[in-house]
């Protein structure tokens, strides 16, 4: 049966990260969201205490841990640092590591795992485009064979680190839609090494957004970029056998994002109400703030309960495509309301910079809306669950 008791390693690897936090104040991150600034001293910091390593095979100097101390680790430095802290673990450990060990050909594994647990790479994963949204079958990047590799050319839009990233998981289409035998097919994932692009162009303009700015989202533009047959992840045209996989474990990434950042502003909001004193007695005794913050409370609970099932799930080969979503939709809805209650109760200094309440409240709303909107983990509820009509 699943226990929900952490392991001894688990609360080491907690108390480790935990240690390692204390180095990167809420000033630090503050200073790099200002700037839209990568922070580079906390990325190198992750790497030369090898937090890189957590999943990578002990055969190729990893601790060979699973997604569920992945897991710990997002939701840890999230609750510590807020949620560019998680990402960041997120986009080596999952889109990079848990991506190469698994669908890389096995030269790509040997080189490229050492090398990203060592913090020598960034990755980013293409796959949003302007004109089709959360409708992947409909991207129009294409991939066409030439000599011993393919020719990519297309547009990705929103891509997280794309202008940092030496890595790049870019998914694109190698056979037109309406030649492929099935609607699911036609799709494949390119590994793109940018050191060693024999041709081609890959951009990257970043866009001016209001969260997580301290990564940074793109416009990403490949221009007759060539990729070696080698660097399929998976197999050609089947990419949509490849895609769940990755999608699940972004999703219990982001809710344990979610679920860390929502607990750091519960913190602050309900320090706050202890000391803040009006009409002499402290603002926490009124139940239109103690409530609120109660209820987050449950809230986060529940969503950490379902993504640690989730990641369980993962980790022993179950399918967790269900409460990899449910953790994912409770996650952000459940830290968006920590974020905005924490506002209220801070009254105007909620809206100050230097509390650093408004910067996680921006952060939260962002996993409501992508890497999957709300409204589309009710669809695959309503019709992959309960079994209602396809509602769109």
């Amino acid at each position: 049966m699943l226990s929900f008791d952490e392991s001894e390693d688990q609360k080491l690897l907690r108390e480790a990260l935990s240690s390692l936090a204390i180095n990167f104040p809420e000033t630090y991150w503050r200073l790099h969201d200002g700037k839209g600034e990568f922070p580079q001293e906390y990325f190198d910091a992750l790497a030369s205490n090898g937090w890189f390593n957590l999943n990578v095979p002990e055969e190729l100097g990893g601790t060979g841990m699973g997604l569920s101390e992945v897991s710990i680790a997002i939701h840890e430095m999230s609750k510590d640092c807020g949620m560019s802290a998680g990402d960041i673990l997120m986009a080596i450990c999952v889109f990079a590591i848990q991506t190469i060990k698994t669908f890389a050909r096995e030269h790509l594994r040997r080189r490229l795992l050492p090398e990203l647990g060592a913090g020598k790479h960034v990755m980013s994963f293409a796959l949003t485009e302007p004109t089709s949204g959360v409708n992947i079958l409909d991207i129009q990047t294409t991939a066409k064979r030439e000599g011993d590799g393919y020719v990519i050319n297309g547009q990705k839009i929103w891509i997280t680190l794309a202008h940092k990233a030496s890595l790049l998981n870019v998914v694109a289409r190698t056979t037109p839609k309406g030649e492929a035998s099935k609607r699911t097919e036609g799709l494949t994932l390119f590994l793109v090494e940018r050191a060693a692009l024999k041709r081609g162009q890959i951009r990257a303009d970043r866009i001016d957004d209001i969260s997580m700015r301290a990564l940074g989202s793109n416009n990403l533009y490949l221009e007759d970029v060539f990729v070696p047959e080698d660097n399929i992840l998976g197999q050609l045209d089947r990419g949509w056998e490849v895609l769940p996989a990755l999608l699940n474990a972004e999703r219990i990434s982001t809710a344990s994002m979610s679920v860390g950042l929502g607990q750091l502003v519960l913190r602050k909001a309900t320090e706050y109400a202890k000391k803040r004193t009006v009409f002499d007695r402290p603002i926490g005794s009124n139940q239109a703030i103690q409530f609120p913050l109660a209820r987050s409370k449950a809230d986060l609970e529940g969503a950490w309960a379902v993504a640690q099932r989730a990641a369980w799930e993962f980790d022993h080969g179950e399918d967790c495509a269900v409460s990899a979503n449910v953790a994912a939709y409770m996650g952000a809805r459940a830290a968006f309301f920590a974020a905005d209650r924490a506002i209220q109760t801070f009254g105007g200094l909620g809206y100050a910079k230097s509390t650093d309440i408004e910067r996680h409240w921006r952060d939260s709303r962002l996993f409501r809306t992508g890497p999957v909107p709300e409204e589309m983990v009710l669809n695959f509820l309503g019709q992959r669950v309960l079994n209602l009509p396809r509602s769109y």
